[in-house]
């Protein structure tokens, strides 16, 4: 995966919330995330980020569900399968 073919912003956890998402303008195709967000804002973000792809580093206290429109990746993270995940995000 050639990663120099994405843009790629990086913050702490605890820096998103409502208030940042809203003020966030660009488009964001994809959010990984080290451990699951509330279900509330993870509705938000969804809903200003129609199709954005979510994806939950391995965490032990994150739901495992694809109800929530989060994909969990398995543990131990293998980099391969995060790489394969994201291009087919990007494919779709």
């Amino acid at each position: 995966m050639n990663f120099s073919d994405y843009s790629v912003s990086c913050s702490q956890g605890e820096d998103i919330n409502e208030e940042s998402i809203l003020k966030f303008n660009e488009k964001i195709d994809c959010l990984i995330l080290d451990k699951d967000i509330d279900a509330g804002l993870r509705e938000k973000i969804k809903s200003k980020f129609e199709n954005i792809a979510i994806i939950c580093l391995p965490s032990l206290d994150s739901e495992n569900n694809n109800k929530s429109g989060v994909k969990n990746m398995s543990e131990p993270l293998r980099l391969s399968e995060l790489a394969d995940y994201i291009n087919s995000i990007f494919k779709n």
